[in-house]
């Protein structure tokens, strides 16, 4: 049994010294662990082949890309819990984070899969299972406001493998290189962030382990989008919905636990579920259109006049 830690942080930057921090937490617990910094490793982004032609869906050697992803897929399916830290920029995470969250998660990794009648491919020699994981946004402004859309996402990274978030910290006012080594508070969260996912690991109760509750029941962020013209909003993080309550002359809200409140819920194996479903039925929907947007796509694929081509392929081609 042994905690993956991924960084997406500088060598020895504040992300790195953070979730080491979580790591010798989860130590103290008897828990192995594992840490794997990305700019270390070679990981291109995605070229976002259509899901049904791409061959890393079928085996992930057989991407175009030969890299450092299948082997940082391998770590992830043999390890039982899982830490994500990333520094923030411009609100949210660095490229980085998004190459790793496509290349190495993604569709493929998807544990809805089997049920929605994609059998398991063979690769993952059903190690497809539901993890403790925890979540560290470390930014360097002064407020939380420009690092909003740092654990929304994060959150983005962990839907399809079912990790079950159990603690998470949006850090920020730490920017200059070493500086986390001195902020004692944050320091010593990480640590009990370390011990709570491996606390959930040992014990395979995966349920919320944090300090702050926030307002969505599910990912406990404080995010929610407005939907006007009702008195309802929707978590964009989970895709649950609560009813607007005035109580006592202060905004609430009220999240009803049933289907009708949370069938699209992120989180949950059911709303994972239901998404490959809408996927199979707007493909069922298009169908009978499918001939005739081939067709008037011709237009735009002769609309070339305007394309600027790279200077490094020119290159390449003298």
């Amino acid at each position: 049994m042994y905690l993956a830690a991924f960084s997406f942080g500088r060598k020895w930057g504040n992300c790195e010294v953070f979730l080491k921090s979580a790591l010798m937490g989860a130590e103290e617990r008897g828990v192995e662990v594992r840490f794997y910094r990305l700019r270390d490793y070679e990981l291109h982004n995605c070229s976002t082949c259509y899901y049904d032609a791409c061959p890393a869906s079928r085996d992930p050697h057989l991407c175009k890309y030969k890299d450092d992803a299948p082997f940082l897929i391998e770590e992830f399916l043999n390890s039982d819990g899982v830490l994500l830290a990333a520094p923030i920029y411009a609100i949210s995470p660095n490229s980085m984070f998004f190459a790793f969250r496509d290349r190495v998660f993604g569709p493929k990794l998807d544990i809805a899969r089997s049920a929605a009648g994609r059998p398991e491919q063979p690769w993952i020699k059903g190690r497809g299972k539901a993890r403790a994981g925890g979540l560290i946004s470390v930014g360097g402004a002064l407020t939380e406001n420009w690092t909003s859309l740092g654990l929304p996402s994060l959150y983005s990274c962990v839907f399809s493998p079912q990790t079950e978030v159990v603690d998470q910290m949006n850090i920020y006012g730490v920017a200059s290189l070493g500086e986390a080594a001195a902020q004692e508070d944050y320091l010593a969260r990480a640590r009990q962030l370390g011990r709570n996912v491996a606390d959930a690991m040992l014990t395979g109760d995966h349920s919320w382990r944090g300090d702050e509750a926030g307002v969505c029941p599910c990912c406990h962020l404080d995010t929610v989008t407005l939907l006007p013209g009702n008195k309802k909003v929707c978590c964009p993080v989970c895709g649950i919905y609560a009813d607007v309550v005035i109580k006592d002359g202060a905004l609430t809200f009220d999240w009803p636990d049933n289907m009708e409140y949370r069938q699209h819920n992120r989180q949950a194996f059911h709303g994972k579920l239901d998404h490959l479903q809408e996927i199979d039925r707007h493909k069922d929907i298009f169908a009978p259109q499918r001939e005739r947007a081939l067709q008037l796509l011709e237009q735009y694929k002769a609309y070339s006049a305007c394309e600027v081509p790279p200077p490094s392929k020119e290159k390449n081609h003298a």
